[in-house]
């Protein structure tokens, strides 16, 4: 008898377990982590660290749900593709399909920011915006790696070599910074990068021309593999939720970013 009541008790324990199991699991998904990808590229991150606009705008999305769990990875310039196809990340933050990606296996988020590529130069008596006018006679400064109209959107350092005379650098803070050293002629810049600049080191705004002239327009993305474990209307709704909330308007605010409303735009499809 003593035997029997053991085995029955053995017996409701085991059912109990796994009951609470099965309980546990039915009320509690396991998050979903989600690698996402970017390259250090101030303000969206560092290139020292991982602070910046990235991390935060992840750490806002992370804050409205509990489904996904948002994972911020530093990825080298010249492993952008090679991080997502490799499946080192499962999606790309702030960057645009048309710069080197296959588009047919690719969604996009909503349109985090917008951006122009500018040409900065310093100012001097009597120069004005004809001086980016002709581009051949200047020592220019771009960076490595990006896709730039005037150059024909080559990126080949030795073919841009015979085209101009260029400097190519690591990130565009530094193409700001040679031009104050007078060690360029004009900088290639973007507005995120030099409003990001300006913002920080408010001295240097009336040391500079920026010219009306514009290389090239465009947004950025979450760019999201069809394959990924998070679908681009998820993160849209996590974008809008975040906004709603009010968590992003100070996130692009501090760092020099013009934030659009994510609750009323539309999601753009791959062209």
């Amino acid at each position: 008898m003593v035997i029997l009541n053991s085995v029955k008790m053995l017996i409701v324990l085991v059912l109990l377990s796994a009951f609470s199991q099965f309980a546990h699991s039915f009320s509690s998904p396991e998050v979903i982590e989600i690698k996402v990808g970017t390259i250090p590229r101030p303000p969206f991150m560092a290139t020292n660290d991982m602070s910046g606009a990235a991390a935060e705008v992840l750490a806002a999305m992370n804050r409205v749900q509990n489904q996904f769990e948002f994972i911020l990875v530093s990825v080298p310039t010249k492993r952008r593709i090679q991080s997502l196809t490799d499946g080192w990340v499962d999606v790309f933050m702030w960057d645009n399909p048309a710069w080197g990606w296959k588009k047919d296996s690719l969604l996009l988020s909503l349109p985090l920011v917008a951006n122009k590529d500018i040409f900065l130069a310093l100012k001097q008596e009597q120069r004005d915006q004809t001086f980016f006018a002709d581009l051949t006679d200047k020592r220019l400064v771009a960076v490595h790696g990006y896709y730039y109209r005037f150059a024909d959107f080559i990126t080949d350092e030795s073919r841009l070599s015979k085209m101009f005379d260029i400097s190519l650098v690591s990130n565009e803070e530094l193409t700001i910074k040679m031009l104050l050293a007078k060690r360029a002629d004009i900088a290639v810049v973007s507005t995120i990068t030099l409003n990001w600049f300006l913002l920080r080191y408010p001295q240097y705004r009336d040391k500079v021309i920026i010219s009306e002239r514009i290389d090239s327009s465009h947004e950025r993305f979450f760019l999201v593999p069809k394959s990924a474990p998070i679908q681009a209307r998820e993160i849209d709704e996590i974008l809008a939720a975040a906004d709603q909330q009010g968590l992003l308007s100070v996130i692009y605010q501090r760092y020099g970013l013009e934030k659009a409303d994510f609750a009323g735009l539309k999601r753009k499809v791959v062209p």
